[in-house]
């Protein structure tokens, strides 16, 4: 027995301005308009951190274009159906802008100029300084996975859009 828990329309709504507000948030830090006490400046361009905000942004549009204006999932976790075609445009491209954003700055952290400084954390030890050099390969293959992701997931999407249409 499959029991969905569905999002109602005003929590919907509710959630996704507060993730929208948090993306703001972030765009605002990145570009200078706000400036927190304390801060220092970085060497991280401020692309990253638009891009970052922009990551929720769209998450929260998602969320509310989801569950508040289409009405929610089905147990597949695909739209309902009868769901308007330019809904489910919009929602693919939704997450293909959130994914392409991801690998964006995976591949700003694995190949972008300047230093990098990681750590690693085990089990049975605290966190402990890392290699720059296997952060940047490990952030290397994550952006790399999420491309291969973008591409499979753009030749389905299209597919399944072609065949709703």
């Amino acid at each position: 027995m499959d029991q969905t828990t569905q999002l109602s329309p005003r929590g919907a709504i509710a959630l996704g301005l507060l993730v929208i507000a948090m993306g703001s948030l972030f765009i605002m830090l990145a570009l200078g308009v706000i400036h927190p006490q304390g801060a220092t400046a970085d060497q991280t361009p401020p692309w990253i951190g638009v891009a970052a905000g922009l990551i929720f942004v769209f998450g929260g549009v998602a969320l509310i274009l989801g569950y508040a204006i289409a009405g929610g999932v089905s147990p597949d976790g695909d739209l309902l159906p009868g769901t308007p075609w330019g809904i489910r445009l919009t929602q693919f491209l939704l997450a293909l802008a959130i994914t392409g954003a991801m690998a964006a700055i995976a591949s700003w952290v694995a190949f972008g100029p300047g230093p990098r400084a990681f750590s690693m954390t085990g089990s049975f030890a605290g966190a402990a300084p890392a290699s720059q050099w296997l952060g940047r390969a490990a952030f290397g293959f994550g952006a790399v996975l999420l491309y291969l992701f973008i591409a499979v997931f753009a030749v389905v999407g299209i597919r399944r859009l072609r065949s709703r249409r």
